[in-house]
């Protein structure tokens, strides 16, 4: 619902530079990832019943939820706080198409790993490589912004301020990056410790008994 509210479908107006946004990149990753996950949840019923556990691409799940993560991250504690002190901007904050895209996805998807997902799989290396997904939009953005035109939006050829070598300089944007990459690693070996640590399965207290 997200994804169409933000399309310009809904107006007549189809909006295909929003797919030049991380939010809208990310959301759609969800959507193709959990549409897979539902295919061979309704294949493994069909073959093995309802009862069990389906898994599926556990260790790209792991980059599609840190992914979807920073949506929500960037977006509350660095966007957000810029809209809020810039009087004259006109974008609205909190209407059904930002709240959808940038809280209700990445929380439910959050919470799916956490509540759902078969805990004690990523392995060290892993989010070295979920790293793998920022950095491909990154170098995206810069060369968008180097042969495509003004996103109407922003009124830049960059999506994101922190990212606009044409504001900022490439020092700084470079910088930006760094910081973003790191926070990107940090937040993955964050979750790759709760997936290893804080959701251990504890042993029964009372379990079967044991043959002797």
């Amino acid at each position: 619902m997200g994804l169409y509210l933000n399309s310009g479908l809904p107006s007549g107006k189809p909006a295909p530079y929003m797919l030049i946004f991380y939010t809208i990149q990310s959301n759609v990753l969800c959507f193709l990832f959990f549409s897979c996950l539902l295919l061979k949840t309704l294949l493994d019923i069909r073959t093995r019943g309802i009862k069990g556990v389906t898994v599926f691409l556990p260790h790209f799940k792991g980059a599609v939820t840190l992914a979807v993560a920073v949506t929500f991250l960037v977006y509350h504690f660095v966007l957000v706080p810029r809209f809020v002190s810039d009087s004259g901007h006109t974008y609205i904050l909190l209407n059904w198409q930002n709240v959808l895209v940038h809280y209700f996805v990445p929380i439910a998807t959050v919470a799916d790993w956490l509540l759902f997902d078969k805990k004690l799989s990523f392995r060290w290396f892993d989010p070295m490589f979920w790293l793998l997904l920022p950095l491909n939009y990154f170098l995206f953005v810069l060369i968008r912004a180097r042969i495509g035109g003004i996103i109407e939006i922003v009124k830049s050829p960059y999506p994101y301020f922190f990212i606009d070598v044409d504001l900022l300089g490439w020092i700084e944007v470079l910088k930006n990056a760094c910081i973003l990459i790191f926070f990107f690693l940090l937040l993955g070996y964050f979750i790759y410790l709760i997936d290893k640590v804080g959701f251990r399965r504890r042993r029964p207290k009372f379990g079967a008994m044991q043959p002797k």
